[in-house]
């Protein structure tokens, strides 16, 4: 009877110790789905800069417009007629106009500057995480 309650235990038990075995995959495995992340990250690193880079030639072609922009007024003031309050009150508009569109320039630089830092830091927390293979400038 000891060989028959024996075998009985091994039959309830094996299914068992089968079910809490766990396979692990092999470093290639990890290293791959490592790797392919790494690259995705690049990627779309990448995609970011090239966002921020047509941003910049936007804000680069505005500021050219803002440029022509005061060195209209800068000739307007210099041949002003300062007895003209019509002519100086409209001066005075366009000048207005000039100054606020500065202001928004301004604040699209400064959210530029702030993208940009966030894709400095992004890009250098890929490189420490990934090291090498990863593509930091293009």
């Amino acid at each position: 009877m000891t060989i028959t309650r024996t075998f009985a235990i091994l039959a309830l038990v094996a299914p068992l110790t089968v079910a809490a075995q766990v396979s692990y995959p092999s470093d290639s495995y990890y290293r791959y789905h490592s790797r392919t992340a790494c690259d995705d990250r690049n990627e779309a690193l990448w995609q970011r800069k090239s966002r921020l880079d047509a941003d910049q030639r936007d804000i680069d072609r505005e500021g050219a417009g803002l440029e022509r922009m005061k060195a209209g007024l800068d000739d307007e003031f210099r041949h002003l007629d300062w007895a003209n309050a019509a002519a100086i009150s409209a001066y005075n508009t366009r000048s207005r106009e000039y100054n606020r569109l500065i202001g928004e320039h301004n604040h699209r630089i400064a959210r530029m500057n702030g993208a940009a830092d966030v894709l400095n830091n992004d890009s250098q927390a890929l490189v420490d995480r990934c090291g090498g293979g990863i593509v930091v400038s293009r």
